[in-house]
């Protein structure tokens, strides 16, 4: 099964660009043994070099497309700087890829290596065709003399971990079909009440919960034809929208983030007990990445 976000993958085509956005204004840090600085680690698959950026339980990978002819280089020539990928770790990839290929996915790779292998990891890709127009990863850390080796967490400045990662697409049944009935991630329907999720007025979507490990995926399903996520959706497709980091102190956050230059959405609204503080940095700003930033109150 799959038991949390790997990682978030980013398309960048500047790795200078990218270190001071997410090393120097956000606060994280790099896990140099695996993406040693400054250049990172050299991926031969795709002829890409990637910082993993640790964040909480999971990752940013960064990937710099080194060949304009490769399919990220592509990517990026198509897309620009963006989200590329959703990676989701699995605790037994062979299961895993074979639920999703029974269930009609497109495995475009792997899973590669062996069930018996010592120690490294064994990955797997399946068409964004077949999953809402990202690219989805399947990940899965080889035991090393017999012990799964645990991932570093990571932090920035307040930030803990990924709160969400944010994905559209055109109908709450698509949701359903790909996350519950495919991945056989739970909803929380306490939060997305089902089938069409919970109402949020504010960008006039449906929105549906995930959770996975620590954090969750949350889908938006547009109501009208004029709203940000609607827009989106008629110009880029279903696919990975924005990402959520979780706050421990989101005026903390937002004012150092506002100090680096980052364009804020909007104003932080009042804290409200129960509830929760969110706002939203621009896209232009965070390399082509939108990104919300969350704090519950008690």
């Amino acid at each position: 099964m799959f038991t949390r976000i790997h990682h978030v993958g980013l398309v960048v085509g500047d790795l200078e660009e990218a270190k001071k956005l997410w090393l120097d204004a956000y606060g994280f840090k790099v896990d140099v043994s695996r993406s040693p600085l400054p250049d990172g680690r050299p991926v031969p698959l795709d002829n890409v070099s990637i910082l993993d950026i640790p964040v909480g339980e999971s990752e940013l990978e960064i990937n710099k497309a080194n060949d304009p002819a490769s399919g990220t280089g592509r990517f990026l020539e198509r897309r620009g700087p963006s989200p590329h990928h959703l990676c989701l770790y699995s605790d037994d990839i062979e299961a895993d890829v074979k639920r999703l290929k029974d269930a009609g996915q497109q495995i475009i790779l792997g899973p590669t290596g062996s069930r018996d292998q010592n120690g490294g990891s064994r990955v797997a890709f399946a068409h964004p065709r077949s999953n809402l127009g990202f690219l989805l990863e399947i990940w899965q850390n080889m035991p090393v003399n017999g012990v799964v080796p645990q991932p570093p967490r990571g932090t920035g400045g307040k930030f803990t971990h990924f709160h969400h990662v944010g994905i559209v697409c055109a109908t709450p049944g698509e949701a359903l079909k790909l996350f519950r009935d495919q991945y056989g991630l739970p909803v929380n329907e306490k939060r997305s009440d089902l089938p069409n999720g919970r109402f949020v007025q504010s960008d006039n979507v449906r929105i549906l919960e995930f959770p996975i490990g620590e954090s969750m995926i949350e889908v938006s399903v547009p109501q009208d034809q004029t709203s940000g996520t609607a827009r989106f959706l008629a110009t880029r497709g279903s696919g990975i929208h924005h990402v959520c980091f979780y706050s421990q102190d989101i005026e903390h956050d937002v004012a150092r983030l506002r100090a680096a230059g980052l364009q804020q959405i909007g104003q932080l609204p009042p804290a409200r007990p129960g509830g929760s503080r969110v706002t939203f940095f621009h896209p232009r700003t965070n390399m082509g990445l939108l990104v919300e930033i969350w704090q519950d109150i008690p």
